[in-house]
């Protein structure tokens, strides 16, 4: 059922009144139009700055001791936008695990390591660390 708008006018002011249908179609355009194409653009720009960060990783060292595997670099993930109504969205951007092991570490230790120059991994650290940050940055960036 479709409410009336109101309006009432009292001392030289008007006042705008609006059911809960018409509040709802409100709400649901802004969504539509604003909202939604923010957060998929957002989630968009975050995992591929998530991707470009991560593969950075391979520009500095030269393993001698060690071939590369280049897990890393394929970890990158985005399990996508979710609505779940009302103009609430989520969306995870992050990274999967190897499915390997080194004897010592499994793939989400080697994936730690990583990120702090430990157990002797080669590579530009603090990639994932850049990547949370770009993340935000595209958050700020597509509702600004």
């Amino acid at each position: 059922m479709t409410q009336e708008i109101l309006w009432r006018i009292s001392n030289d002011r008007t006042f705008f009144v609006m059911g809960g249908d018409t509040m709802g179609k409100i709400f649901d355009a802004i969504d539509r139009q604003i909202i939604r194409p923010r957060v998929y653009e957002s989630e968009s720009e975050g995992f591929s700055a998530t991707q470009d960060d991560v593969q950075s990783f391979y520009i500095q060292g030269d393993p001698k001791y060690y071939e590369r595997t280049g897990a890393l670099g394929e970890s990158p993930r985005s399990a996508g936008v979710i609505s779940k109504g009302n103009g609430n969205y989520h969306y995870k951007i992050y990274l999967e695990d190897p499915e390997y092991n080194t004897g010592t570490y499994d793939g989400h230790k080697v994936l730690e390591e990583a990120q702090y120059h430990g157990s002797g991994i080669l590579g530009r650290a603090g990639t994932w660390f850049e990547s949370e940050q770009d993340i935000i940055d595209a958050i700020k960036h597509a509702f600004q």
